[in-house]
């Protein structure tokens, strides 16, 4: 990867770091009294897709699409998938008893694919999926078809109202569920091209800031917001897949706090991210953020399965067992260090798991198909 595109290798891990630790309830939260993590990381993934976009008028849809569909669409389906078992065989393990798979109702949780994007509670993060995907659809469609007439400093001002107003009518409506996906690509649109302007106008230009005084200003920025808030966290937002956790009485403060808290984290990254380039374990990281974000609930109950196992033996305190057996998202936080190993569990298990995968799995099964074709064409001669 290019030298400058690991700056966003670096955001990206960043990012899906903070998706783990506000799961974790905390575990490090870097500024986040400042920039809560749910106020930006999610528009951030997004924004960090518009960098690297470079769909235009030559793009070819049906191609372009079909990737998108291979590359994000397919693997949320067959991830989902996995994490459906998973969750069963956990359950039946928590509960000591075979437990019904309820197959009906679980194939039917993947017709939200296009509403909430949400399948299951052990993979809840997952929405995400289904609406990069169609947020980077609906923008290839429209960037190809417009591309003549496409002005990026007129079209973001339109994407940005349009932003404005999904937050102004999530608020003051009960949401059809048919309604979801569209909303959401409207909601999101924004970033995408906030990430190509980024790109083509305002790094360069950045690069020439004094990091720490832009650094400064954006903190003193959100302080103040904070503070004329009704409510601190009014600030952040959440329930995204189903466009419900917006608290702030201002319909934009989504909007400005995802811009701030957005340029503060790039230039964290500018000003300290350099020697982190080339780091093997930040790479990993990054290049594995779907996997993370799609397994890390996952491995937080493998965490609880193990502690379960203990606790048969030697009682833990005050581990709930009803709870634990009840929810996905039971924490055991009897002394509050114990996140941490959370936060390893759910970063490190995924990864992990890709490495072994890619190792005994893909390698091999690659390595058999070429080993195929090269006998048949030998063959054929």
């Amino acid at each position: 990867m290019a030298k400058e595109n690991k700056k966003f290798m670096i955001l990206s891990a960043i990012g899906i770091i903070m998706v783990v630790d506000s799961h974790t309830w905390g575990t490090f939260n870097l500024f986040a009294n400042f920039f809560p993590f749910n106020s930006f990381f999610m528009p951030m993934f997004v924004l960090i897709s518009g960098y690297f976009n470079r769909v235009d008028n030559k793009t070819n849809l049906w191609k372009y699409t079909l990737k998108k569909v291979k590359t994000l669409l397919i693997p949320y389906w067959v991830v989902s998938a996995l994490a459906i078992l998973l969750e069963w065989l956990m359950l039946c393990y928590k509960t000591e008893a075979i437990q019904p798979f309820l197959f009906d109702y679980r194939a039917k949780a993947f017709l939200n694919t296009f509403t909430s994007g949400e399948i299951t509670t052990i993979a809840l993060p997952m929405w995400f999926a289904p609406m990069l995907f169609a947020v980077q659809v609906v923008y290839a469609i429209m960037k190809k078809f417009l591309y003549k007439i496409w002005n990026s400093k007129i079209i973001i001002v339109l994407f940005a109202a349009c932003h404005i107003w999904v937050v102004w009518y999530a608020k003051g409506h009960d949401l059809n569920e048919k309604l979801l996906l569209p909303l959401k690509v409207l909601f999101f649109l924004v970033f995408i091209e906030m990430g190509i302007l980024y790109r083509d106008v305002l790094e360069e230009k950045l690069k020439k800031a004094n990091h720490l005084l832009l650094l400064s200003i954006l903190l003193m920025i959100n302080m103040i917001r904070i503070m004329i808030m009704p409510n601190e966290y009014d600030v952040a937002f959440d329930s995204l897949g189903t466009l419900t956790g917006f608290t702030s009485p201002y319909a934009v403060t989504p909007l400005i706090s995802a811009i701030v808290g957005m340029l503060f984290w790039i230039e964290v990254v500018d000003l300290i991210g350099k020697p982190f380039y080339n780091s093997k374990v930040v790479n990993a990281i990054s290049e594995n953020t779907f996997y993370i974000m799609s397994l890390h609930i996952v491995f937080f109950n493998i965490l609880n399965c193990i502690l379960f196992t203990i606790n048969k033996f030697k009682a833990l305190p005050y581990f709930d067992i009803e709870t634990f057996q009840e929810s996905n998202w039971y924490r055991w936080e009897y002394v509050q260090q114990f996140r941490y190993l959370y936060f390893l569990f759910g970063v490190l298990g995924p990864v992990g798991l890709i490495m072994l995968y890619d190792r005994f799995i893909k390698k091999p099964a690659l390595k058999l198909i070429k080993g195929n074709k090269a006998k048949t064409g030998k063959d054929k001669t």
